[in-house]
């Protein structure tokens, strides 16, 4: 497939020397992915192509319209994301894709899914719109789970084979987002199954997802359509899933970081071409300060891989998992997507090109952009179910009497993202579960955001909030209204205040807010740029490390309710074991 459209007849014109280029780009040393060499050359482009790559020394037929000089730094393709949601980042598309060209990132493969599963085929629609407003290559797939798991969970929208047919369709669309629900792949599941051959009847990417799958369940997994995996956390998975012929994503994202892992998976083997680096998550806190797939390339690097390796992986090797036929390399006939560096191992690049022009230089955003306005997507927090503090009060079953057995959700390791289930006895008063003495434990509320009523309330202990209450609607996959808290005024303050604004993040103490970080675009996505969400990000994260204790990343909690991880999380519907998908109960009654 190729993403840039050309005229061969002026190319080859220009190749030729009869007609002459729109830029070279001069003293550079070429990192070639092809064959690991690093060498003098220079670089001539027309329409936004490469027509030839000349060796020092080598003269041009013509001169070019005009120069750019690379003061003998390294010349190396724009990096491709292989797998990012950009709604992770909380902002949307567009500043998103200005903060991340800075950093040598060229092309993005994103999944809409997040803003899918809240606004459906509209939100799909602003994200392809306003993604087109930057030099970004920002292409997209359609999102296969929405919801992640049907019957499990409430969303906003529900995706049939017919809906991703429709998004398949669409100019900058390339093929199927990760398909999450393996369980239902690995048992053709008529819905799942008929979704993928959407993608198969167009010959386009099907993109997977697959944790902890092996043996027997990866064989059918593969046979099923997906042939890619971003989510192997050990080594043995990343080798059984190579050895497969999957092709494997290096992740390290804002979320979870399992490089080395991974990295002892790919040891010993003699090729690589089947792996690639995405960031999945990444917040604009860690984007403004670290970078996007340079960073993923820096701590390899840092780990003992060869750079130039490390640069493969995330240039022609991403381009290969996806058939992009023009992207990736600096070579004839690609497009003139690169960047200037001065070492190696994932620093900030000099000069962005896309296209073959200049977007980026020294760390600034150069492009022009189109400045026509998109229309930003309206609120969609709707909770008539929460209407005061009383909403928020966990029941125990009638018969208890004063104590109730209770499974409550406790950490797995460490992991706030995988959850384990452990029973304990809490006093009962006046019918309500207490915890007023027991420190280390919180309530967690889900309630449906899309008008159906549903909610449902657990016990935890995997945040140690002290007093108060910390509210999200940022929540995967379906991203209903999910509070962590002590009280039940404090739940309640937060939610009056993400009902208000549109949804976001906030913190509430006494039945007071304390603070709030307003994602007014689908209650996921700021509309300020890189500083001034990265500025929001740090504020709120201060206010829940001060009622936690301890050091607190956001994105903990938007992964709290994902039904999709193998372990047991609490949505609308229930409590959940992800690993069976199924619901289990939550109090103990067998006495």
């Amino acid at each position: 497939m190729k993403i840039q459209k050309i005229d061969r007849s002026r190319l080859i014109a220009a190749a030729m020397g009869r007609i002459p280029c729109d830029l070279t780009v001069k003293n550079i040393r070429l990192v070639n992915v092809f064959t690991g060499e690093i060498y003098p050359a220079e670089v001539d482009i027309l329409d936004g192509s490469i027509v030839r790559v000349r060796q020092a020394g080598e003269k041009a037929p013509l001169e070019s319209g005009g120069v750019y000089d690379g003061g003998g730094n390294f010349l190396i393709p724009g990096f491709i994301d292989t797998h990012v949601h950009i709604e992770s980042s909380m902002m949307i598309p567009e500043n998103f894709g200005r903060a991340v060209v800075c950093w040598g990132t060229t092309t993005v493969c994103t999944d809409p899914h997040e803003i899918g599963n809240v606004m459906g085929m509209d939100g799909i629609k602003f994200m392809l719109e306003n993604g087109r407003k930057t030099a970004l290559r920002h292409l997209v797939l359609a999102p296969s789970c929405v919801p992640a798991v049907p019957g499990l969970e409430s969303s906003g929208a529900v995706f049939k084979a017919g809906d991703i047919a429709e998004i398949l369709d669409m100019d900058d669309v390339v093929g199927i987002a990760e398909i999450m629900d393996f369980v239902g792949v690995i048992n053709d599941d008529e819905r799942i199954h008929d979704i993928i051959d959407e993608g198969i009847k167009r010959d386009m990417f099907l993109q997977g997802h697959a944790p902890h799958v092996g043996g027997k369940e990866l064989a059918a997994y593969i046979i099923g359509g997906p042939k890619s995996d971003h989510e192997s956390t050990d080594a043995a998975e990343v080798r059984e899933k190579l050895r497969n012929g999957m092709h494997v994503n290096l992740r390290s994202s804002s979320i979870v970081d399992a490089l080395k892992e991974q990295m002892d998976g790919i040891s010993g083997q003699k090729w690589h071409d089947n792996v690639s680096i995405c960031s999945d998550d990444i917040h604009a806190k860690d984007l403004l300060t670290s970078g996007n797939i340079n960073s993923v390339i820096r701590k390899l690097v840092k780990n003992g891989l060869d750079p130039i390796e490390a640069i493969k992986m995330a240039t022609i090797n991403a381009a290969k998992e996806y058939k992009f036929d023009d992207l990736g390399a600096v070579a004839p006939g690609y497009a003139a997507d690169m960047q200037i560096v001065s070492s190696l191992d994932g620093e900030k690049p000099m000069a962005v090109f896309i296209g073959g022009r200049l977007v980026a230089e020294n760390g600034k955003y150069t492009a022009q952009d189109d400045e026509t306005p998109v229309d930003m997507p309206k609120n969609t927090v709707n909770m008539p179910q929460i209407t005061s503090p009383d909403d928020f009060v966990l029941r125990a079953p009638e018969g208890c009497g004063d104590r109730a057995r209770i499974r409550i959700l406790t950490r797995n390791g460490g992991n706030t993202a995988i959850k384990e289930g452990r029973f304990v006895e809490l006093p009962v008063k006046d019918g309500r579960v207490s915890i007023e003495d027991e420190p280390g434990l919180q309530f967690v509320c889900v309630a449906n955001r899309y008008g159906t009523g549903d909610k449902n309330i657990a016990v935890m202990d995997c945040f140690d909030l002290k007093e108060g209450a910390m509210a999200t609607t940022v929540s995967h996959d379906s991203h209903n209204f999910t509070v962590f808290y002590r009280d039940e005024k404090s739940a309640y303050a937060c939610a009056e205040r993400l009902k208000k604004v549109g949804g976001g993040m906030c913190a509430a103490k006494n039945g007071k807010v304390i603070g709030s970080l307003d994602l007014p675009a689908a209650g996921l996505m700021s509309l300020k740029d890189c500083e001034g969400v990265s500025g929001d990000i740090e504020r709120m994260e201060e206010v829940f490390r001060d009622m936690c204790g301890k050091d607190f990343y956001l994105l903990m909690l938007v992964v709290f309710s994902l039904p999709v991880l193998p372990g047991l999380t609490l949505t609308d519907k229930g409590m959940i074991d992800g690993l069976t998908q199924t619901f289990v109960d939550m109090f103990d009654t067998s006495e």
